[in-house]
């Protein structure tokens, strides 16, 4: 038996080999396909979830970069904001030319209709400044016959239903043909009846200062050279205006008129009126402020143009500027 079946497998030997190599062969390549498969699966998993932390990284970081734009953005709005603020709460507004049927217009044109008609009546009514010191400086004007082509620009006050007024006018003054352009400044209030009349623009400090501060403006400093070149272009015209105001050294300014003279001395000093400060001795100079009368101030340098140089504290600050010298008197003056 034995040897029949050795003779078999003699016989069939090659067919077995041949069989085993083809079976070898398969389950060479099922597991080669599984090795390719597995590894493939696995390099696209990996890739898939590479794909996966690369786009999360990239939603972090655009998430991150778009925080960060939006922090910007507030950043930059609020500094924006700020900005605004800062500009809409500045301390005045811009200047405001008045239409000829306002009520600031009507006031400010029946105040100097009765400056030229003497009508102390109506001006006590209608000024609440007016005194007897007022009533003599009117008297000291009485060359001026009249006040024409009157405009009128204003800001507004500290409270409600007041106003900072620049009153721009010609002055026609006897004997002379050529106008005299001239500034001045008001305060206009509304009393408690309801009616709009000019103020006490000295009646506080807050007041002082806030007319000071609009005086700074860039807009009112516009105003008055342009009306000081006004000013010195009708002297040039008429040597007439042109003497009559060096005689009364009156510059076209916002702080009214003073025909009152003065020795200045060096030292401490008091100003006799309201009265501009400027960088030069100039009315076409930089305006810096107002001295409201009585303020003393220090002499540094009187000057042979009719100038002073002077030295105060404003608000902490100390000012260096000039001043007209007729404007200053002894600081114990007034007691003597």
């Amino acid at each position: 038996m034995m040897d029949n079946f050795r003779e078999w497998l003699s016989d069939n030997l090659r067919y077995i080999l041949l069989g085993l190599a083809v079976l070898l062969v398969v389950v060479i390549a099922f597991f080669a396909i599984r090795l390719i498969s597995g590894g493939g699966s696995s390099k696209k998993q990996a890739e898939t979830n590479a794909a996966v932390t690369e786009a999360s990284g990239t939603a972090d970081k655009t998430a991150a970069d778009s925080s960060k734009a939006d922090n910007a953005d507030k950043e930059t709005s609020g500094e924006t904001e700020k900005e605004t603020s800062v500009a809409t709460g500045s301390t005045t507004a811009p200047l405001t030319k008045e239409s000829s049927d306002s009520a600031v217009q009507t006031l400010i044109t029946q105040y100097y209709t009765a400056v030229a008609a003497r009508d102390y009546d109506t001006l006590s009514s209608i000024d609440e400044t007016f005194n007897d010191d007022a009533k003599a400086n009117i008297e000291a004007e009485s060359a001026i016959e009249s006040y024409n082509n009157i405009v009128t620009y204003t800001k507004p006050g500290l409270t409600d239903g007041t106003y900072v007024a620049y009153i721009y006018f010609e002055a026609k003054i006897t004997g002379i043909d050529t106008l005299a352009p001239s500034l001045r400044e008001m305060y206009l209030a509304t009393d408690a009846d309801g009616n709009l009349k000019i103020g006490d623009k000295r009646s506080s400090q807050e007041l002082v200062d806030y007319l000071l501060d609009c005086q700074k403006d860039s807009d009112v400093q516009t105003l008055v050279k342009d009306v000081n070149q006004k000013l010195a272009d009708a002297k040039t015209q008429d040597s007439a205006l042109a003497s009559y105001v060096d005689s009364i050294g009156t510059e076209a300014d916002t702080t009214g008129s003073d025909t009152s003279t003065s020795t200045a001395q060096t030292g401490t000093m008091k100003v006799s009126t309201g009265v501009n400060v400027r960088g030069e001795a100039s009315p076409d100079a930089t305006l810096y402020g107002t001295l409201i009368s009585g303020m003393e101030v220090e002499v540094l340098e009187n000057l042979d143009s009719g100038w002073s140089k002077i030295r105060y504290t404003y608000s902490g600050t100390t000012i260096e500027g000039y001043v007209m010298t007729q404007y200053l008197e002894a600081a114990d003056q007034s007691a003597q």
